[in-house]
């Protein structure tokens, strides 16, 4: 893969095959690559941070790595270049059963307030001559990479939420107005008779610190329009929290 931006409002998932190939009465053959830790955070204490690369499949392989600024504006995601980081090895081989360290290098001084980047992995298309028969998976990660800030300013997050509806269909805005991004999970609807209702259980996506995320619903309209409250995680934590609701927009 080439070319310097992203596609536009690319979602915040933590990996993404993308499919490659002719789809063929063989068996699928798994891509082996995989990145541990799924997010990383780089504190003003320390100018370089790793991540871990390795191969569980039964081929070698080949990885590029890149950094992206990660901005969410109108409520949507945007990825731009950077020199605020880099990253080395930016490409890589790895045979079967080996791991590669691969480190994030902040190239300046803290930021005042923290920064979001997205670290990009991609595994690499083999050669027409390597390629097995039938269906094979290319493998995307999309890793969170944020930059702590300098101060004694309050680092967490500060969320106000606001639900819109279009007639039977109902989206999510998230307001950070903190200094710390919010990972949001298992978004539940509470109603006035204290039923739970799973709106999306799992990863919904990140607020970022000071900026504006939304997104579609699966939940009826109906439901969200009576009365109740809506929950999630933040940030892994184990105890859900109540997000305060501004009326909607008219």
């Amino acid at each position: 893969m080439s070319g310097r931006r992203l596609p536009h409002a690319v979602r915040a998932a933590l990996a993404i095959a993308a499919v490659w190939g002719v789809l063929a009465l063989a068996p699928a053959v798994a891509a082996g690559l995989q990145v541990t830790p799924t997010s990383l955070t780089l504190p003003v204490r320390k100018s370089a941070d790793g991540l871990w690369l390795s191969n569980t499949g039964s081929t070698s392989l080949q990885a590029q790595v890149r950094v992206f600024r990660w901005v969410q504006e109108n409520g949507e995601e945007r990825f731009e270049p950077t020199r605020a980081l880099a990253v080395s090895p930016p490409m890589l081989e790895l045979v079967p059963g080996a791991r590669q360290l691969l480190r994030v290098i902040r190239l300046g001084a803290p930021p005042a307030a923290e920064e979001s980047y997205r670290l990009i992995v991609d595994e690499l298309p083999p050669g027409d001559q390597d390629r097995p028969a039938g269906l094979q998976f290319v493998l995307r990660y999309s890793v969170p990479v944020f930059l702590a800030p300098t101060g004694d300013a309050i680092i967490a997050p500060d969320l106000r939420a606001q639900l819109d509806f279009d007639g039977a269909h109902a989206r999510l805005s998230v307001h950070n107005r903190g200094g710390q991004h919010a990972q949001l999970a298992d978004l539940t609807f509470v109603d006035a008779q204290g039923s739970r209702h799973a709106i999306a259980p799992g990863l919904l996506g990140y607020a970022l610190a000071g900026q504006r995320m939304r997104w579609p619903l699966a939940a009826s309209a109906e439901l969200l329009r009576g009365p109740g409250t809506l929950k999630a995680r933040i940030n892994g934590e184990s105890t859900e929290r109540t997000l305060a609701l501004d009326p909607p927009a008219r």
